[in-house]
């Protein structure tokens, strides 16, 4: 009994001793990925450094920014209109407040301001009665002082001229026979210009020139213009304008 246990006992720690065999074996080592180091840059021949400087500031890289600059500063400002920004071989829509340069407005209001200080004054000193001496409704009517002048200038606003411009507006005939062809008449602003006195400014009139003349059926009301605007000072009885108008267009303006 006693050998038989002692030879079970043998046996198990030989097989422990086999078991514990592979642990005790150095253990193999792990790959582990390679670590390349850095590689050291060439070194940067001599002079190459003032090279890449010089390309930098060259006198060709500063002219060309000083040309961009100039030519940037040279690049004139479109007109005042709002509308600003049309595509190639469409009319610039405008409103008669774009045709008036900066203080032609103020100045027309000096002007009219001077006419009525100097009418006053001459009805005044004309007046035989002292009740007669206040309102100048009193002026008859084809007397020295029954007139009124066109107030205001000539001045226009030159990015205009050239330009393809739409505007509305109502036409003044020279000849108010609605029968016949215009080749000529004058755009204003509102309905009644130049016919009631006194005209718009001469910087709120269009001369248009019609070819073909144009038949107009019904001068009160509105229109859309279409055509080349210019500066250009056209003298005539009715109205004088500051700016001419070759016709391409006219259509009726909607009205709601």
């Amino acid at each position: 009994m006693l050998d038989f246990s002692m030879s079970k006992r043998t046996a198990i720690i030989a097989a422990m001793a086999m078991l514990s065999f592979p642990a005790c074996a150095p253990a193999e080592e792990t790959p582990q990925p390679s670590v390349t180091q850095a590689e050291t840059p060439p070194p940067i021949p001599e002079g190459q450094e003032t090279v890449a400087f010089e390309r930098e500031t060259s006198p060709e890289i500063e002219k060309t920014a000083e040309q961009a600059t100039t030519e940037e500063t040279a690049t004139p400002a479109p007109p005042a209109s709002p509308y600003w920004g049309i595509e190639p071989g469409e009319p610039l829509p405008i409103m008669w407040d774009d045709l008036m340069p900066e203080g032609s407005e103020e100045e027309m209001l000096r002007q009219q301001d001077e006419f009525y200080r100097m009418l006053e004054q001459r009805y005044m000193a004309n007046s035989s009665r002292l009740a007669d001496a206040a309102p100048l409704d009193g002026i008859e009517e084809g007397s020295e002082l029954d007139f009124m002048p066109q107030f205001g200038t000539f001045d226009t606003v030159e990015e205009f001229d050239g330009q393809l411009i739409r505007i509305p507006g109502y036409v003044v005939p020279f000849d108010f026979n609605l029968r016949r062809r215009h080749d000529s008449f004058l755009l204003v602003p509102y309905m009644g210009a130049c016919i009631h006195t006194p005209p718009p400014p001469p910087n709120q009139i269009i001369y248009v020139r019609a070819d073909p003349s144009i038949r107009i059926k019904d001068i009160w009301v509105p229109y859309w213009l279409e055509g080349d605007l210019q500066s250009e000072q056209v003298l005539n009885d009715t109205g004088d304008a500051a700016y001419s108008l070759a016709l391409s267009k006219i259509e009726p303006y909607p009205i709601p």
